[in-house]
């Protein structure tokens, strides 16, 4: 892909992100949750193309948590909250995965995990929502310094 899609791509997902975020001061969360999804789609291609967005100084990891944290807020204000609930852990699991396989520093990159982790915790407290299968990340959670 070129510098100037990449770009391109990258002034697209901001537009979707902001006009979304209007439309989610709005409380219209349904028509901000098509365009966040648009702009995870987004945020997801930039990833595909992880060393040209690095080149091209696309700051692709905080393009990806930020779209799925707007996904998390708009579910969970529509009470959807397992799909709150998993754009949440898929950031965590994204950062995780980043450390294990992306040539970057750990350091780079911790504070954004526990950032994650922490939005994750306030979430179940918030909600008091405790799926079962959430034991690994649970334990995960509590190993962070407080």
């Amino acid at each position: 892909m070129s510098d100037t899609c990449i770009n391109h791509l990258e002034r697209y997902w901001k537009t979707l992100t902001v006009s979304s975020n209007e439309k989610f001061n709005q409380e219209n969360y349904l028509e901000a949750l098509e365009g966040y999804k648009e702009a995870l789609y987004r945020a997801e291609v930039l990833n595909n193309h992880w060393e040209l967005c690095m080149r091209l100084k696309i700051p692709v990891i905080q393009v990806y948590i930020i779209s799925c944290n707007n996904l998390a807020h708009t579910h969970e204000e529509l009470q959807e909250l397992h799909q709150a609930h998993a754009y949440l852990k898929r950031v965590i699991y994204f950062l995780i995965h980043l450390v294990e396989h992306i040539a970057i520093t750990t350091e780079s990159i911790q504070g954004d995990l526990k950032q994650a982790l922490l939005a994750y915790a306030d979430f179940k407290q918030r909600t008091q929502f405790y799926p079962a299968e959430d034991t690994t990340l649970d334990r995960l959670i509590q190993t962070l310094p407080r």
